[in-house]
């Protein structure tokens, strides 16, 4: 997994999330204190990481995700997936 790709496009509230996923939610794995979803609005499909300590959720895209996911079901190290999704975590200041 190339770490430098895996970066989120930008920080989005509460309010945003809910009206990105308005027409529904999937939570895609959790691992410490991540969790990914995607989330649908109309035919729309969104991407997100969540850290459940600070309540920030972050914006990813479809690559982005897949990447996570895939290394998280198809055996890929949880310490090396818990620092990409740090490094996500840390891309918006």
């Amino acid at each position: 997994m190339n770490a430098k790709n895996l970066v989120a496009l930008r920080e989005v509230s509460r309010e945003e999330f809910l009206d990105l996923a308005s027409s529904g939610v999937r939570e895609l794995f959790s691992l410490e204190q991540y969790k990914v979803f995607d989330g649908q609005k109309g035919e729309e499909q969104s991407h997100f990481v969540y850290e459940m300590g600070s309540h920030r959720c972050y914006l990813i895209d479809l690559a982005t995700c897949y990447q996570l996911i895939a290394a998280y079901y198809c055996g890929g190290s949880k310490p090396e997936i818990l620092d990409h999704l740090n490094k996500i975590a840390s891309s918006i200041q």
